[in-house]
């Protein structure tokens, strides 16, 4: 099955390269459909044993436009091939291509790279690949790894060029532009080319998925989820100026429920405040220690003890991949008082302000002291502060015996709860916090990973997702035409939070909620 997802970018705004090795097999693995998924499901945080975990990743690895705007509007391409035509190719990119007003270098590395796509394309050779590639792509992706990862495009189902971008300024010479490729599973594809007119940013992810559930309202909605079992929590809201208004809210969104790795955007909105107020700079350098290692999902657990990585490392791998040790280096590196200034300031209920987990807690908490556990549904803050003394000292429990993390923790109160409201309230802080100059890299961050394919309506889509045993959770906040101009913190935020007693079979749920977004974009 075709990867949900793919990624192949240098960052050269930043003076290095943001992709590593670790990140480049991520990459290839989900090409290949090593991860098994029927479809990209929610973000979460750890991988231990066999279900997703609320630290756990799948299939959402870092996409971050290569144009680096935020408003890439389509315009029609005439002419594509029939796919279905027995004249035709069945496999990879049809030809003719039809590239409209594109031109100079940009035009000429837009066609380069589809005739790669195409069925029975070879390439690009490792010196062909220097010859196309900045310098600062093939440090973080080497020549010998690009031809396997188009290989998986164009040996897959048959794809033709239906819309072309505008060409997008990005500075300094600098140009992109992002493709629609239609078919069975149909792609948006998104190149860079630099001032010496080399491809500087590859990104190649899914188009919305076909034959959606077509909703007409929100209560439909509610109706569609309420049909799959477990407990959905569906919230709508509009942000402005670091507010969020109610649209929509389902009788569940309206309580506390669980949310995995949404609670991320805590420690992220804390970070920044953090960075506002002079005490953190993003390009402060952190060390790993053993101490902080969480389990998975993330990569930084599998990184030597005193490796260093910036404040803004850790904070877009915590968000992008759900780094459960990043997310614990930063809460770390911040302090409990700056995360309860943050949960103040969100959460309603002063009872659901403390202890904020980290993810080393939960982990432990929910699989690895079971005496603890029982007596933790039950417990007041306080209460709930002491027991955590109580837990084991390390993860060496867990690591030895991963698949003890199975059933469900979330019924005796294990985890992170917010109400939909307060979901939305930390997209419209976050959106807020983007507009001061400390605040600066938080829209990439926050839209490194899309999640589900964005809709052809959305021209801005933040993503936190987060799983676990019995929680799948999606939250995204959405800018599109109708919401002004661009980056100004004004959108709307789709907030869905699943909870069930048991396994969740995540494919129906994800397509719900895709189908969700698409209405997000069209009201």
């Amino acid at each position: 099955m075709r990867s949900s997802r793919a990624l192949v970018r240098a960052d050269r705004r930043h003076g290095r390269a943001r992709s590593t090795g670790a990140a480049l097999a991520c990459v290839v693995l989900v090409l290949t459909g090593c991860t098994g998924g029927d479809a990209p499901t929610s973000d979460g945080s750890a991988t231990s044993g066999t279900q997703q975990t609320d630290t756990q990743q799948t299939d959402t690895e870092e996409t971050t436009s290569p144009t680096g705007a935020d408003d890439l509007t389509p315009t029609s391409a005439p002419g594509p091939a029939d796919p279905t035509d027995p004249g035709t190719a069945k496999t990879g990119l049809v030809p003719p291509f039809d590239l409209g007003r594109l031109d100079g270098e940009l035009r000429e590395q837009t066609q380069w790279l589809l005739e790669r796509l195409t069925e029975g394309a070879t390439g690009p050779s490792e010196e062909e690949a220097a010859e196309r590639f900045s310098t600062d792509f093939l440090e973080a992706v080497p020549a010998d790894q690009i031809e396997p990862v188009l290989t998986q495009f164009r040996g897959g189902p048959a794809l033709t060029l239906s819309a072309v971008g505008e060409v997008q300024e990005r500075g300094d010479g600098a140009y992109g532009v992002e493709l629609t490729l239609t078919g069975e599973q149909p792609l948006r594809l998104s190149l860079g080319v630099d001032a010496d007119g080399l491809i500087d940013a590859l990104l190649i992810q899914p188009g919305p998925p076909q034959n959606l559930p077509e909703l007409g309202s929100w209560e439909e909605l509610d109706e569609e989820f309420s049909a799959l079992g477990g407990t959905t929590a569906v919230f709508v809201g509009e942000v402005s100026a670091g507010r969020c208004t109610t649209v929509h809210a389902s009788e569940a969104a309206q309580e506390p429920t669980p949310s995995g790795s949404v609670f991320k955007l805590i420690v992220l909105t804390a970070v920044a405040d953090a960075v506002a107020n002079g005490e953190l700079a993003w390009d402060d350098e952190l060390t790993l220690t053993a101490p902080v290692k969480s389990l998975p999902s993330g990569e930084l657990q599998d990184r030597p003890d005193g490796s260093t990585l910036s404040v803004r490392e850790a904070a877009t791998l915590m968000i992008s991949i759900s780094d459960n040790t990043a997310t614990d280096l930063l809460m770390e590196t911040i302090g409990p008082e700056r995360l309860a200034a943050v949960m103040d300031s969100v959460v309603e209920e002063p009872e659901r302000r403390a202890p904020l987990l980290t993810t080393q807690q939960f982990f432990l908490l929910g699989w690895d002291a079971p005496d603890v556990r029982a007596q933790w549904a039950d417990a007041d803050p306080a209460e709930r502060t002491a027991l955590l003394e109580q837990l084991p000292q390390d993860l060496s429990g867990l690591r030895a015996n991963p698949f003890s993390v199975s059933d469900p923790a979330w019924q005796d109160g294990v985890g992170w709860f917010l109400t939909g409201a307060e979901i939305c309230t930390l997209h419209a802080m976050l959106q807020q916090q983007a507009q001061g100059e400390a605040g600066e890299p938080l829209r990439q961050i926050l839209s490194a990973n899309p999640g589900l394919p964005r809709p052809d309506g959305a021209r801005y889509q933040a993503f936190k997702g987060g799983s676990a045993p019995g929680v799948l959770a999606y939250t995204f906040y959405v800018e599109t035409s109708q919401d002004g101009d661009p980056g100004v913190g004004s959108g709307r935020v789709l907030s869905v939070q699943v909870s069930h007693s048991g396994p969740i079979l995540a494919t129906a749920y994800t397509d719900l909620t895709q189908a969700g977004l698409e209405l997000l974009t069209q009201e």
